[in-house]
C-alpha cells in the first residue's frame, strides 16, 4: 500500500491510508495526507466495516482501494454498506470469491491456454499427507482461499509453505485447520505479470522475472526485474482474467519451467508486493485504474524491460544467509548497485518509510 499511495500522489490524489498497526509504513510517507487506523478484519471484519463506514459518512472520497486480500473480500462482503458513500470499484461479489478461489484459478487457467501446477484440494490432515504422498516430495501447501472467512474475522487459514519432509508437513497442518491445496512443485523461474483490467481488456501491464526471493522456497521477491511480456502471456493471461470476470489491479504469478511453459500459482485481484516497480518502469498501475474509474481516460501503458525491485528486508536476509554460508560471490552480487532500481520502502525523498519499517521489525522481534 506504500506503492499504491506514492503512485495516487505523484499523479495528483490525496491519499487517506487506512492502517492496522502502529508501525505502518505508508503512514510514515510523504505521500499520505490522512492517515487512519481501524480494526484488523483478520481480528473483527465487522468492526472495520463498521468503522470505515462511519469514516466515509464523515468526509467524502472518490473511491476507495482495497489493499489486502482480508481487505478485499470484506469490503465486497459489506458493498451495500458503503456504495452511497463511496466508489467500491470492484466486480460482483461472486467474481471476487473466485479471484481468491486458488482451486478454481487452476481450472480457469487451462480454459485460458496456461498449464497450472498439479493440485488436490484437501480438508483434513490425513487428505494433505495422502495428497502430497501422491503428488511427491516436496510439495507447496497454501490456504485453498487466499482469504476467508472464519467467524467474524477474514483471514487466511494457511501460509504458502514449501515441503520437503513428512513429519514437518504433518506437524503443521495439525496446528492449522481448514481447506488446503496441496500442488506440485514446478521448478523454474518465477515471472510476474500485473497490469489493469477493464472491460475492454488489458489497460496497463508490467511483466518481471524474480531473480531471488525470501523465504528461498515459495517466497516474495527480494528483487526482481521488468522483462519484455511475452507473446504466450499476452494473451492468456488477459483471457483468464476475462474468465474470472476480475476488474482493476491484478498481478499474476507463474513458474517458467525449463521446457518454457508457464504455470500460474497465484492470483493477487489488488496492489500487490512489487507494485513500485512497475511505476518505476512507467506504468504507474494504481494511478491508471483510479483515474479509468473516475473517467480521467488514462493512456494505456506498459513497463519498461530492464528496471529493478529490491524489497530490502527479504534481500538483507539473503546477504546474510549468504554471508553465514561463505558463499561470497553470490553476497557481492546481492550486495552491488545495480542501475534502475527502487525499492519497496526507500526513496531518498520519501526516507521515513524505510525507517518505520525497521521500527515495526524491531517491535516484532521482541514481541513475537
Amino acid at each position: 500500500m506504500l506503492a499504491t499511495c506514492r503512485s495516487l500522489d505523484a499523479a495528483g490524489y490525496a491519499v487517506g491510508a487506512v492502517a492496522f498497526t502502529p508501525f505502518a509504513s505508508a503512514h510514515a510517507s510523504r505521500s499520505c495526507s490522512e492517515r487512519l487506523r481501524m480494526t484488523d478484519p483478520a481480528v473483527d471484519a465487522e468492526r472495520f466495516i463498521d468503522e470505515l463506514r462511519e469514516q466515509l459518512t464523515r468526509r467524502s472520497y472518490a473511491m476507495l482501494v482495497p489493499g489486502s486480500d482480508r481487505a478485499l473480500l470484506a469490503v465486497s462482503a459489506a458493498r451495500g454498506q458503503l456504495e452511497h458513500l463511496t466508489r467500491v470499484g470492484l466486480p460482483d461479489p461472486d467474481v471476487v470469491e473466485r479471484s481468491l478461489d486458488r482451486a478454481r484459478l487452476a481450472e480457469t487457467s487451462a480454459a485460458a491456454g496456461l498449464q497450472p501446477a498439479q493440485s488436490i484440494r484437501c480438508f483434513d490432515p490425513g487428505e494433505v499427507l495422502t495428497a502430497a504422498r501422491e503428488l511427491g516430495f516436496p510439495v507447496i501447501v497454501k490456504s485453498a482461499m487466499a482469504a476467508d472467512r472464519i467467524g467474524r474475522s477474514i483471514r487466511q487459514v494457511f501460509s504458502t509453505r514449501r515441503f520437503e519432509l513428512e513429519d514437518a508437513l504433518a506437524a503443521a497442518v495439525r496446528e492449522h485447520p481448514g481447506a488446503v491445496l496441496v500442488q506440485r512443485l514446478e521448478p523454474g523461474e518465477v515471472v510476474s505479470f500485473a497490469g489493469v483490467m477493464v472491460p475492454g481488456g488489458l489497460l496497463a501491464s508490467a511483466t518481471a522475472r524474480y531473480l531471488r526471493t525470501w523465504p528461498t522456497a515459495a517466497g516474495n521477491a527480494a528483487f526482481a526485474e521488468t522483462i519484455a511480456a511475452p507473446g504466450q502471456l499476452r494473451d492468456a493471461v488477459p483471457e483468464l482474467l476475462a474468465r474470472i470476470g476480475w476488474e482493476g489491479v491484478f498481478e499474476l504469478e507463474l513458474i517458467h519451467t525449463e521446457d518454457g511453459r508457464f504455470v500460474p500459482i497465484d492470483l493477487n485481484p489488488r496492489p500487490y508486493g512489487s507494485l513500485s516497480l512497475a511505476g518505476a518502469a512507467g506504468a504507474p498501475l494504481a494511478a491508471i485504474w483510479c483515474d479509468w474509474l473516475l473517467g480521467r481516460d488514462p493512456r494505456p501503458a506498459e513497463a519498461r524491460p530492464g528496471y529493478r525491485y529490491r524489497w530490502e528486508d527479504g534481500d538483507l536476509r539473503h546477504l546474510t544467509r549468504q554471508l553465514r554460508r561463505r558463499d561470497y560471490r553470490a553476497a557481492f552480487d546481492t550486495a552491488r548497485p545495480r542501475r534502475h532500481v527502487t525499492h519497496a520502502y526507500f526513496e531518498l525523498a520519501d526516507p521515513l518509510p524505510l525507517l518505520m519499517r525497521a521500527a515495526d521489525r524491531a517491535h516484532a522481534g521482541v514481541t513475537g
